[in-house]
């Protein structure tokens, strides 16, 4: 057989394989993309209503994901105890407020910003389960409530549950402190920590946010793959 026609009939062979894997994959996200509109469109805790007086936390979003802002000291908990302010050397005493998120460990070492993102990072992310980090900053004020922050009150019993819930996604040593991730943060007021789980497709740094709000009782959707879909929820 001569070379352009072996060549020919190898490219005819190997394309349809490409075509049917992008056509699978194609298929694959719109179903995940229609999954996700129609879970994080059902609510649970349907009938909560949230208090008027009590602890107030903000869950924030990017765009694309999710965070649970919490006061830095209250009567139930004072995270300098956990999160030591000698690891942040941007931030003091004065902080009002940290954050919390969780996510995927490579994909926040090596995606500061989204112009850093590669292919690679992305598609292990997605399609395998892949260790897990806890990033945390210090806030040096209150947030206001504008179309990426909004605010929740809760009351103590919330709290405690929510705090609870954040406290058990840290790997912890024996002695209950923090497997701190060195040199890793973004900045000075920032840090990364060893998380407990595994993220993928079906478990992202927005549906640990909407576990969250699960734990304490609050509204929140079936799932929520999808940023809009935790602030939806919380809005409502």
């Amino acid at each position: 057989m001569c070379v352009p026609i072996a060549m020919y009939l190898f490219w005819r062979k190997t394309g349809k394989g490409l075509l049917a894997f992008l056509t699978g994959l194609a298929l694959m996200t719109v179903l995940y993309v229609l999954a996700g509109l129609i879970l994080g469109s059902i609510p649970v805790n349907s009938s909560y209503a949230q208090t008027t007086e009590g602890i107030e936390i903000f869950v924030t979003d990017n765009g694309v994901h999710t965070d649970l802002v919490l006061p830095v000291k209250t009567d139930i908990i004072d995270w300098r105890d956990k999160l030591y302010l000698r690891d942040y050397a941007g931030a003091d005493s004065s902080f009002t407020h940290v954050g919390f998120g969780w996510g995927d460990r490579q994909f926040y070492m090596e995606t500061p910003e989204w112009k850093d993102l590669t292919l690679t990072t992305a598609i292990t992310s997605l399609f395998w389960p892949t260790r897990t980090a806890m990033h945390v900053e210090y806030i040096a004020q209150p947030l206001r409530q504008n179309k990426y922050q909004q605010p929740v009150i809760i009351t103590e019993a919330q709290y405690r549950a929510l705090v609870q819930y954040i406290l058990d996604t840290f790997q912890q040593q024996p002695n209950g402190e923090f497997l701190l991730i060195e040199g890793k943060g973004y900045h000075t007021r920032d840090n990364f920590y060893e998380a407990n789980g595994k993220f993928h497709l079906f478990k992202t740094c927005n549906s640990w946010v909407n576990g969250g709000l699960k734990a304490m009782g609050h509204r929140a959707a079936l799932w929520a793959p999808f940023s809009f879909m935790v602030m939806r929820q919380v809005r409502e």
